[in-house]
């Protein structure tokens, strides 16, 4: 199935005044129909991407094209894309029904299609029926939802959210994470969502933009770039893992804690220095002679559906672990874990070179 690209910048940097670069040469597509989500910690610049796209500021050099044509200099109110505002910017003055009707009384839309499209759009986000009801007297879920349907009732191309999740407690913003996904899917229409929750990030999205310092670091679908981090920067910021140096022995042998593992990495030059990673779920605890590693435990946690422990092996390198087996502080124990569980990220590598050493790894009939 061919692709349909429907936006795409092209080498974009942002610079400010101050010759600040908030984006630094930055290309990537976005395709139609999908969720995709721009992670990364506060001024890496996803919300300046989101900016870039809207309308609401220009950039400093590169294009930005949508649906193939160039649109650096057009105005955001002839852009076919929508902003839900991390505050949802509705209202207070105006009840349901006013506030998801402004913009399209702004376009002098006549009163009858403004009603089917405002009854349509609220039907989409459960709140037929809340029409006469006040903002002040909405929940902040309830709000989040008037501020959906105030994007969704102009028939934009590309829906943009800014964070919009993040003034909610946990267990409502878990709720619209369902309702967000699954109104995106019944929509069809491409959502950009922007936020620094990695866990948000894994559980919503079709691919993810994971970015730092103004670039791209590694983009992908959830699966790819939890289990292929490209460095150690994504390694790190998407999840928790386990990140020690290692020595790339040569194909599908690499030494770490002392001694040499069996692994699924090749492509990589013999004895090449690299960083090895092991998520904490694929390290499991039996006894110490039994170990592929021999640590000491220092300290456990009890998160409800795991233990949570951290480890020291003989070298110092520390060893988060999660298993449902509970340990005892003090106690040496043996961790094992299977050669498809090491994950080995060679120094200072390009996504461009990892995509490359990726396909090799698929032509000799690994599935990493």
């Amino acid at each position: 199935m061919t692709k349909e690209v429907i936006i795409r910048f092209d080498h974009v940097t942002k610079r400010y005044d101050n010759d600040a670069v908030v984006l630094d040469h930055v290309s990537f597509e976005i395709e139609r129909g999908k969720f995709y989500t721009l992670l990364g910690p506060s001024g890496c610049g996803k919300t300046t991407i989101l900016r870039l796209i809207a309308g609401f500021t220009e950039a400093s050099e590169g294009d930005i094209y949508f649906n193939g044509k160039r649109m650096n200099n057009v105005p955001a109110n002839k852009r076919q894309v929508n902003t839900v505002f991390q505050d949802y910017a509705l209202f207070p003055h105006l009840n349901v029904y006013e506030n998801v009707a402004f913009g399209l009384r702004i376009k002098k839309v006549k009163n009858s299609e403004i009603d089917r499209r405002v009854k349509e759009a609220l039907r989409f986000v459960n709140l037929s029926g809340y029409e006469k009801r006040e903002i002040t007297e909405m929940s902040g879920g309830q709000r989040q939802r008037v501020a959906i349907a105030r994007a969704i009732v102009n028939e934009p191309e590309v829906i943009l959210l800014d964070e919009p999740l993040s003034a909610l407690d946990l267990k409502l913003r878990t709720e619209m994470q369902y309702e967000l996904r699954d109104l995106q899917k019944r929509l069809g229409i491409t959502f950009i969502f922007v936020t620094h929750d990695q866990e948000e990030a894994l559980a919503m999205s079709d691919e993810i933009f994971v970015l730092n310092q103004g670039k791209i670091q590694q983009s992908g679908t959830p699966t790819d770039i939890y289990d292929e981090p490209i460095n150690r920067f994504v390694a790190d910021f998407i999840g928790e893992s386990n990140i020690v140096p290692g020595k790339m022995i040569r194909d599908f042998e690499v030494e770490f804690a002392g001694k040499v593992f069996e692994c699924v990495d090749q492509g990589l030059n013999q004895n090449e220095s690299v960083d090895i990673v092991i998520r904490p779920e694929d390290l499991e605890i039996t006894s110490w002679n039994e170990g592929k590693i021999q640590v000491k435990v220092d300290s456990q946690l009890f998160r409800g559906v795991h233990y949570e422990m951290i480890c020291y092996d003989e070298a110092q390198n520390e060893w988060l672990v999660h298993s449902t087996k509970k340990a005892t502080v003090g106690e040496k124990i043996g961790l094992n874990f299977e050669p498809e569980a090491i994950h080995v990220m060679r120094l200072g590598e390009t996504e461009e070179e990892f995509d490359k050493r990726l396909e090799s790894y698929q032509e000799a009939g690994y599935e990493q």
